[in-house]
């Protein structure tokens, strides 16, 4: 259970709009992504945020990093967050190991398919295959429900009669890991640190879906749209 610096989940208006005046607003249908934008789109992400880490001085490899800013109103917290971005335990008589896994032991010889509008890349994942259709509010709901998912199953998380908490993968992971074993201590810090910060907005609305968009209202009286 690691805090990783995951891409946020988007969601994206299919078109755009066109305002003919004095008539209402106009949706226009976008064909959908190709494998090959999608792939394009993954590529440019990378590269920017590959430039953007450079400027920063925040390359893996980098022997100059700045300091963490939130060391210094929270040093606790930064040491918890910085252990569990790597995989370690920061508390406890465990300080300093790697996180136990569980699993089997690696099939190297396991491919998986990347699907359509899918594309992997130095560790970046991109997936854009997920549509609703118009005036689908119960898929509409159900996509709501999963961007607002908790980071965290209870169904998958058992206390052991040990005292040790057993969290369960949703999937296997490529090199067998399917399971994580924690110390009570561990498992509290790995907590603490995905507790989103004071200040930080977890939903962005940008474009005609921001609050204070100036079409925002008209696209929501239309009857040519259905949000």
């Amino acid at each position: 259970m690691n805090a990783r610096a995951d891409a946020p989940t988007l969601r994206l208006l299919d078109g755009v709009f066109s305002d003919a005046r004095p008539g209402p607003l106009t949706f226009h249908p976008a064909p959908p992504p190709s494998d090959e934008d999608v792939a394009h789109v993954l590529a440019t992400v990378r590269a920017r945020v590959g430039q953007l880490l450079a400027r920063r001085h925040l390359e893996p490899a980098d022997d100059t990093v700045p300091a963490d800013p939130l060391a210094d109103v929270s040093p606790v917290l930064a040491g918890l967050v910085e252990a569990s971005v790597q995989g370690r335990v920061a508390l406890g008589p465990r300080a300093g190991a790697r996180v136990r896994r569980l699993g089997d032991e690696p099939d190297l010889g396991h491919v998986t398919s990347r699907g359509p509008r899918q594309a992997q890349l130095d560790g970046f994942d991109l997936h854009a295959n997920v549509w609703v259709p118009p005036n689908d509010r119960a898929r509409l709901e159900q996509l709501c429900r999963y961007l607002l998912r908790p980071p965290l199953a209870q169904d998958r998380v058992r206390l052991r009669t040990d005292g040790r908490i057993l969290v369960q993968l949703k999937t296997v992971w490529r090199d067998g890991t399917s399971h994580f074993l924690f110390e009570p201590i561990e498992f509290l810090e790995k907590l603490a640190a995905i507790i989103p910060r004071p200040g930080v907005n977890l939903l962005l609305y940008h474009g005609v879906l921001a609050p204070r968009g100036v079409v925002t209202l008209c696209i929501l009286s239309s009857n040519t749209w259905n949000l």
